[in-house]
């Protein structure tokens, strides 16, 4: 069944609520076996919507689907996973098969909405509660989303947890970097996803790998990942695994992408308990620099992190890890940082080409949060931003490198392999700078 929007007489004003409309059209749908649902040019306000299996939302041309501002709108389907305390969405999928969202129009998270107008002194805007996530897919199969754009999202923007046989191309994702924790995409403890020729830029990470803690239903592994030819963009980090790691993560390959404007580049961090294994990135291009003081990171293209976030959960050992072919400038140093020697190990790291350059901001620290606070240890990200060490006047767990600030820094790392580095520093070299450019303390 292929039906028009249009049909059922929206009001498609950009201001008024289509909510109602646009969910009877998939309930439609959905009763005479599946269709697709064709969003003409215009503007739709809507609420959360429930898709169904064997369905297809397209967005033509000029059609313009936008969040609501109101909480009320989003209070009749709470997803079962949770995001920032929130369970909120626009898009909501549980346990379907074969749902497609694709077309040149777009989605609109109208994030201004729920920021603060004026950053603070961290550079972050305080938002409200309960942000909505634009997609959430929870335990669904045959995922499809091509060639549409999702612009200033409230919050996680797309968040595929669970799910199996993913598919991703010709995605934009274009959200302000002023507005925190609006992830582009998170892969959630997914299996068989292939992300391809995307656009996707963000405040905070713009592809995030997770197995967060859920309901026991969705917990399960995320493997076979396979991210290719994509433009990625963060103040956070650019493409990271982790931080929440409750199950394992293994199997992810990463290549031909560019990494621009960003904070960090590549970063793995193991915290909850999830084993990470067999990770492989290639070919790639970074640009690091400093971003705000709210933002994770210190300018480091590559960053491997395992340490303790509960005092009761050992984290999960990082192996197998290889960096190969990759370029790029920054203003920070490489860091591979285990809190216990062996709890990084069998890493790779050949073929690259980093230039150092001065910012300017102080360089030569370091930063491994979350979590770091000892006030609150397992708290969330804002536990960890704020909270200052009185002994440096730095947020818990941002260091000082030992000697200055390398080009390549390993603690505890086992069997660290390093194979043609080129890593150019300037001439003579700033104050406050390591005079060895590769640095390996066994703990």
């Amino acid at each position: 069944m292929h039906l028009s929007l249009a049909d059922f007489h929206p009001v498609a004003d950009g201001e008024t609520p289509d909510t109602a409309v646009l969910q009877r059209a998939m309930d439609q749908i959905a009763a005479a076996g599946g269709g697709r649902l064709t969003l003409p040019a215009g503007r739709y306000r809507s609420g959360c919507l429930n898709l169904p299996s064997d369905f297809e939302l397209h967005l033509e041309a000029g059609a313009v689907l936008i969040a609501s501002q109101r909480l009320a709108d989003y209070q009749a389907i709470q997803a079962l996973s949770c995001a920032e305390k929130s369970h909120n969405v626009l898009l909501y999928a549980l346990g379907q098969r074969n749902i497609t969202i694709s077309g040149t129009g777009r989605i609109d998270g109208d994030g201004e909405a729920w920021f603060a107008a004026e950053r603070d002194e961290q550079g972050y805007r305080l938002p409200r509660t309960d942000r909505p996530r634009i997609i959430v897919f929870e335990d669904c199969e045959q995922v499809t989303l091509t060639a549409f754009t999702i612009v200033q999202a409230p919050m996680w923007t797309v968040h595929l947890v669970s799910c199996r046989h993913v598919h991703i191309d010709h995605l934009t994702i274009d959200n302000a970097m002023t507005m925190p924790n609006t992830d582009a995409l998170d892969i959630d403890s997914c299996e068989a996803v292939f992300v391809s020729n995307s656009y996707l830029s963000a405040a905070d990470d713009a592809i995030c790998i997770k197995t967060t803690h859920k309901p026991a239903a969705l917990r399960r592994p995320a493997r076979q990942i396979m991210i290719t030819n994509c433009l990625l963009r963060s103040y956070s980090c650019a493409f990271k695994i982790g931080t929440e790691t409750w199950d394992d993560v293994e199997d992810v390959t990463v290549t031909g992408c560019t990494i621009f404007d960003s904070n960090r580049g590549i970063g793995i961090l193991s915290r909850d308990g999830g084993a990470m294994r067999r990770l492989l990135f290639s070919n790639l291009t970074f640009a690091c620099h400093h971003a705000p003081p709210c933002h994770w990171g210190k300018a480091d293209p590559l960053h491997i992190s395992v340490r303790r976030r509960d005092p009761a959960i050992t984290p999960g050992i990082v192996e197998q890890v290889q960096f190969t072919n990759v370029t790029g400038v920054a203003e920070g140093a490489i860091n591979l940082h285990a809190a216990e020697p062996g709890w990084i190990r069998d890493v790779v790291i050949s073929q690259l080409q980093m230039r150092q350059t001065v910012a300017p901001v102080a360089q030569g620290h370091y930063d491994v949060r979350p979590p770091c606070n000892p006030d609150s240890p397992t708290g969330m990200g804002l536990d960890n931003a704020y909270k200052l060490d009185p002994k440096t006047g730095e947020a818990f767990g941002v260091e000082r490198y030992p000697g200055g600030l390398p080009g390549l820094f390993a603690r505890g790392v086992e069997n660290l392999q390093l194979h043609s580095l080129a890593i150019i520093r300037p001439e003579p070299l700033p104050s406050g700078w390591h005079p060895e450019c590769v640095v390996q303390l066994p703990d």
